[in-house]
């Protein structure tokens, strides 16, 4: 008898530890996959991206910039890189503190330059004379049209432009359509190479490809008229810039990217900016329409003609 209930006992006690574990094993898995951020999948498996994303940093803030007449228009003197952003605005022009937007990560990832470290630009010779020379001559007003960003007359900054950004993903390519200027960049993703030196672009040729959740993005063949950015006293960069970006999507709510900007005249060394982007806020009033122009007040105001 006492043999009996102590295997029934046995018995008992066996079920009852499975029963336990089998709930704390399925706990821990639901808390592991809780903790994974969501990340939307296409077909192909490489992330969804698509929507409308607001993005931060990039740009190269320079840790010594020279001085210039600019700034007492409060303009930047330093190089803003690609990262050039929007300005917020009150009712009567003055500068508004604009309110932490929804989708914003909390901490912020990093960004503007991430090497060198100290972000003192290492500049070539021959790229801190053309810096140095466009800090004196943009202003006020401009010693020559040669010395004008070409914003002026509505050509954006290449490849990347202001303000933000939808995104669009169709197999072999994908692309984005910028609010400022109706600029857009394409990135095919289909494994084709670039095309040959000798053909020139604008805004460059970009090719991407994805391993796992990190987009890698070659950007060459630029034709070396466009600028670092807008609103600031940076030349424009030499045709032998090579940008490269890695795009890390972290979250359906969070993109982390680092650009490497590798331009052996303007650079003896590459350098690095680090940037992210968030989701625009869903609830809020679409942005206004951001368009230059041409024939506007601009040279008007600079030349006075």
């Amino acid at each position: 008898m006492n043999v009996r209930l102590f295997v029934i006992g046995a018995a008992a006690l066996a079920v009852s530890a499975a029963s336990l574990s089998l709930p704390l094993r399925a706990v821990g898995q639901s808390a592991q996959a809780a903790a994974k951020p969501a990340i939307r999948r296409l077909p192909d498996g490489s992330p969804d991206i698509h929507g409308t994303w607001m993005r931060v940093g990039g740009g190269l803030n320079e840790a010594n910039p020279p001085d210039s007449e600019l700034k007492a228009f409060g303009v930047l003197s330093e190089p803003q890189g690609f990262g050039q952003g929007p300005v917020a605005a009150g009712p009567g022009g003055e500068v508004a503190e604009p309110r932490v937007p929804k989708y914003m990560p909390n901490p912020r990832p990093p960004q503007g330059i991430i090497d060198p470290a100290d972000r003192v630009l290492p500049y070539t010779q021959e790229g801190r004379a053309r810096r140095l020379d466009y800090a004196r001559n943009m202003c006020c007003p401009a010693k020559s049209l040669a010395y004008l960003e070409l914003s002026v007359r509505c050509a954006p900054p290449q490849p990347w432009a202001g303000g933000g950004v939808n995104i669009v993903q169709r197999p072999g390519q994908m692309a984005m359509f910028f609010e400022a200027n109706h600029h857009t960049r394409v990135f095919y993703t289909d494994g084709r190479p670039h095309p040959s030196p000798n053909i020139r672009f604008f805004g460059g040729h970009s090719t991407g490809r994805w391993k796992g959740n990190v987009l890698t993005v070659d950007t060459t063949n630029l034709d070396g008229r466009a600028y670092f950015g807008v609103g600031n006293t940076f030349p424009p960069f030499s045709q032998e810039l090579h940008l490269t970006e890695q795009f890390t999507v972290v979250s359906d709510r969070l993109i982390t990217f680092v650009l490497t900007y590798d331009d052996p005249k303007t650079f003896t060394r590459p350098v690095k900016s680090a940037g992210f982007f968030y989701p625009a806020n869903e609830d809020e009033e679409l942005s206004p329409e951001m368009t230059c122009h041409e024939g506007s007040y601009s040279m008007q105001n600079i030349f006075g003609f």
